[in-house]
């Protein structure tokens, strides 16, 4: 076990990643980079963890809304999104995890300030994937993102790679670590569990 509180870490070889049982774990990483599907293989079914997708409200307004081109809704997802995030850390605590592109400095401001607002620990799980290769993540999945909107999240990622290196709470106020995961490694984790002390358990 590695006590990783306060550090940043690429990690090689973990198969499980372990918080305490209020935590609130973003996982991070640009458009395409892997993060709903690590969610939805960690969290299959009904989960006690709550996990928090925007995904998840796009497939569920899909049915209805789906007649109409999906840049005239996004901004609704979004802000429907955000607000559930800040009203569960505010009501119901952790533990959590949060799907966020964290390129954003008004949402790492906002999320921080819910998570310190609610006394609650806040990490990141980086998902460090080069721009080809989230784009063609983007592919597989059928949704596009716009290729000036792409270039401003591959632009802004390095930064907060470095500012986690530095320390993680300059990527969102008040987060405790920063564990860092190219797309091998995010394979091999099999499990993110909340009740135990921070570490890192690798083989």
């Amino acid at each position: 076990m590695v006590d990783v509180v306060g550090v940043r870490h690429r990690v090689d070889g973990a198969r499980e990643l372990r918080y305490s049982a209020d935590s609130v774990v973003v996982v991070a990483g640009v458009p395409g980079a892997g993060k709903s599907t690590l969610l939805r293989r960690l969290f299959p079914g009904d989960s006690a963890v709550r996990v928090f997708d925007s995904e998840r409200i796009r497939n569920r307004w899909m049915p209805v809304l789906g007649v109409l081109p999906y840049a005239w809704w996004r901004p609704l997802v979004h802000v429907t999104y955000y607000v559930s995030v800040l009203r569960a850390m505010r009501r119901d605590g952790g533990p959590m995890v949060v799907h966020d592109c964290a390129t954003r400095p008004w949402v790492r401001q906002l999320l921080g300030w819910r998570a310190k607002r609610a006394g609650l620990p806040l990490h990141l799980v980086l998902l460090d994937v080069p721009g080809d290769v989230a784009r063609d993540g983007q592919w597989v999945r059928g949704r596009i993102v716009r290729a000036g909107s792409m270039a401003t999240h591959c632009r802004r990622w390095p930064g907060l790679l470095a500012k986690a290196a530095d320390d993680p709470s300059h990527v969102v106020p008040g987060a405790a670590s920063a564990v860092v995961l190219n797309r091998r490694q995010a394979n091999q984790l099999e499990s993110i569990s909340f009740g135990r002390k921070l570490s890192v358990v690798s083989d």
